[in-house]
């Protein structure tokens, strides 16, 4: 149930990628240039933090204070501290980057590229490991628990898992005729909610690695359902819609 919307302004490339500060709860949305933070207090841009490069997704490290920024013709990733909003590196990742998520257990950024994931170690910014997973790899969330990426499969109606201790695939999950996108993770719901191309959202239990529900999303005329975040703390949904107007639709915990 959509309980709010929030207007972010002019639409992003991709899937207007998202990501949520467990602490402060202010969402990093990419945008045109530059990084909108987003008070969903205030429902209102608090700033815009210059990241350099063509912006495709985002995520964080809330322990160490970092947001991580796709750039997908730049073929980089560059790193923010979200205390004094400055650069501080920028991470050559070779293919296109499209998603990005960090491993909890490692502080590792897995970075989904090409038909691969890479693993990049945080303290040397250097790709440790490569792990080639499908022909149409879109998003990736990482669950701490049970130590696993899950990675959408666009073309497969599918999710990849992936063993982040093994760096090897570890299974699948059919998701039927839902045509996958975005994903992201509640951890202490062990829930992953995964957009899909049919205006729904599907919820995987992750103990069971099952399917659990699929629910319609849609707001009143609207259309192009993106990028997916979940504040851990909150356990509110945000779910990005492109029409009428970019905004940020907020979902009600179940």
């Amino acid at each position: 149930m959509i309980i709010d919307t929030i207007p972010v302004g002019v639409k992003s490339p991709g899937y207007q990628s998202m990501a949520i500060d467990p602490g402060t709860h202010l969402i990093y949305l990419i945008s045109p240039h530059k990084l909108s933070v987003i008070d969903p207090n205030t429902r209102s841009a608090s700033d815009k933090i210059e990241a350099g490069g063509d912006h495709f997704a985002v995520t964080i490290d809330p322990e160490r204070h970092v947001v991580y920024v796709a750039n997908y013709y730049y073929r980089t990733v560059t790193a923010i501290d979200t205390g004094t909003r400055a650069i501080v590196a920028t991470i050559p990742v070779g293919a296109k980057p499209l998603a990005l998520a960090v491993d909890p257990n490692t502080h590792h950024l897995w970075v989904v590229n090409g038909n691969n994931v890479t693993v990049i170690d945080t303290g040397t910014y250097t790709v440790t490991d490569t792990v080639t997973v499908t022909d149409d790899p879109q998003g990736i969330a990482i669950v701490p628990g049970t130590r696993t990426a899950y990675v959408t499969d666009l073309a497969a109606h599918s999710v990849t898992l992936i063993d982040t201790e093994k760096r090897s695939p570890s299974g699948t999950v059919s998701l039927g005729r839902d045509v996958s996108a975005a994903i992201a993770v509640d951890p202490a719901e062990h829930t992953v909610y995964v957009t899909n191309m049919t205006d729904s959202v599907t919820m995987i239990d992750t103990e069971s690695r099952q399917v659990t529900a699929s629910r319609r999303v849609r707001q009143s005329g609207s259309s192009s359902m993106g990028g997916i975040a979940v504040d851990p703390t909150t356990h509110y949904v945000y779910i990005t819609f492109a029409e009428p107007g970019p905004t940020v639709a907020v979902l009600a915990p179940e």
